[in-house]
């Protein structure tokens, strides 16, 4: 799927620092884990 938004937003250097390190010992990219935490959020219910 091609990716068609892009986000931009503001951290604190303790939550820069917590997702770096969390990214590296995962082996993945920031933005991988952002996308993959976004999967897991349980879509709205529109009426």
């Amino acid at each position: 799927m091609a990716r068609q938004r892009k986000m931009q937003f503001n951290v604190t250097e303790e939550e820069y620092q917590i997702l770096k390190e969390y990214s590296e010992k995962k082996e993945l990219s920031m933005a991988e884990i952002l996308r993959d935490y976004i999967k897991t959020l349980a879509p709205s219910s529109k009426k």
